[in-house]
């Protein structure tokens, strides 16, 4: 049984629903549930393909962009949309949602082209097996690299911090997906920049080179020469 109201007072409604009486606040959700769609579920259409209906659960709703669904849980949001007939900030708000649901998939498709470079392990990616960059962007190296080669591990090992900073001016990427261009955020850009440093570091750079163990500089140094690739 959906909502039927009973009187309207400051900020609340005072309805019943299988057959009990309460109150629920007067937000933009329930004012268009209960004034617009007579207390039952919403659904709108804003055009050809784009619409949404909700759920058997309150504020829950399915959002169609043509042949894509995603589940948003922002009623407030989603009535302001219908209430405003705003179908470019519903496709937005549909965007943003499909974004973070798909994040780490799109970063890791970019990632594939380094190969088996680097490996995914639980909370970031390694490098080489000798540096690793968590999934907030911040960058390591590994405290036994110096007893390996290049060879890559999944291996759990510690980490030491290293203190990189992501170039500045590196471009915005975006993506093609199947609600849209999407473009990858801040974090993922940091998490991109620093791993292509890793695969071909600069070992002219001074801070950065005398972070690391005697070692590892070595173990650069044969690797790349002293030019950079």
């Amino acid at each position: 049984m959906e909502y039927q109201v009973l009187d309207k007072r400051d900020g609340v409604y005072i309805v019943m629903r299988n057959s009990k009486v309460f109150t629920v606040s007067k937000d933009d959700y329930m004012e268009l549930k209960l004034e617009h769609y007579n207390g039952n579920r919403i659904f709108y259409e804003f055009s050809d393909g784009i619409r949404v209906q909700e759920t058997y659960d309150d504020r829950i709703f399915n959002c169609h962009l043509y042949n894509v669904i995603i589940n948003v849980r922002d009623g407030n949001a989603i009535a302001r949309l219908i209430r405003d007939k705003n179908e470019a900030g519903f496709v937005e708000l549909v965007k943003q949602h499909y974004y973070t649901a798909h994040r780490i998939e799109l970063l890791e498709k970019i990632l594939d082209t380094y190969g088996d470079r680097v490996v995914k392990i639980k909370g970031g990616y390694v490098i080489d097996d000798i540096f690793m960059v968590d999934d907030k962007g911040t960058s390591y190296y590994k405290n036994q690299s110096q007893q390996r080669t290049l060879k890559h591990s999944k291996d759990k090992n510690e980490w030491s911090f290293l203190c990189t900073v992501a170039q500045k001016g590196v471009r915005k990427i975006t993506m093609d997906t199947e609600v849209g261009v999407l473009e990858l955020d801040e974090t993922c850009m940091t998490i991109l920049a620093k791993i292509g440093f890793f695969c071909n570091p600069n070992i002219e750079d001074r801070v950065f080179m005398n972070q690391l163990p005697n070692k590892i500089q070595k173990l650069l140094r044969d690797e790349y020469g002293g030019v950079r690739k």
